[in-house]
């Protein structure tokens, strides 16, 4: 499956990133250093990440099966999904601008579970209300993806539909996602070097091009 955003939608994330840079967008691309641990462990997002919790569980009484020490892959945010913006009409003007969808904290931890490689993944972004925006329940739309870096081919997609709701008296709120574990096959404790995680804006959930290569850094 090919993964990355329609038309539309590129153009509205491009003219979105363009005309208004509302909301610092901050890419947290920390190194996991295998196991279940967070890059953020200690964190309300870390602890989400790894726990489903606001809390981290007690430590265990006895000592856990030893892990696979893995080197997780980098998270990256699709070139041009890092904002998307909806309007009141086909106006796709400042004024009849409803809402912005940014994205902020990204996070991820990686264990190796039968010969399969399990990849969780926390997305925190922002919501800010527009001229034409008002108070409301709706749902943002994020879409996460594993590629196989040698042959830029999708492994795995899915699409998730965070809810979020702006209150009478605020611009701007927040959501968040936590993936389910995403699996693909384990070969090489750098999987760093053998896949990268994609996440961006996905309003239409439908398949287009593959994201561009991203170049390695030099170890």
């Amino acid at each position: 499956m090919e993964y990355g955003i329609g038309p539309v939608l590129l153009k509205r994330a491009w003219r979105a990133s363009r005309f208004i840079p509302v909301l610092a967008l901050s890419t947290a691309l920390a190194a996991c250093s295998g196991g279940t641990g967070s890059t953020i462990n200690g964190s309300t997002f870390g602890n989400l990440l790894a726990f489903n919790s606001l809390k981290a569980p007690p430590l265990p009484a006895t000592a856990a099966k030893a892990e696979i020490d893995v080197d997780c892959p980098e998270v990256t945010i699709l070139e041009g999904a890092a904002a998307l913006r909806t309007f009141a009409g086909a106006d796709q003007s400042n004024a009849n601008l409803r809402h912005q969808f940014s994205m902020g904290e990204l996070a991820r931890e990686c264990r190796v579970e039968n010969n399969q490689l399990k990849i969780k993944v926390g997305v925190s972004g922002y919501v800010l209300a527009g001229p034409a925006g008002s108070a409301g329940s709706f749902t943002v739309p994020v879409r996460i993806a594993v590629r196989r870096d040698v042959d830029q081919k999708i492994l795995v997609s899915e699409l998730y539909r965070a809810p979020a709701a702006l209150q009478a008296n605020e611009s701007q709120t927040t959501f968040i996602v936590v993936s389910e574990p995403l699996s693909v096959p384990f070969t090489r404790r750098d999987s760093d070097e053998e896949y990268s995680i994609i996440v961006g804006f996905d309003q239409a959930g439908g398949a287009v091009k593959p994201a561009k290569p991203t170049p390695r850094k030099q170890r």
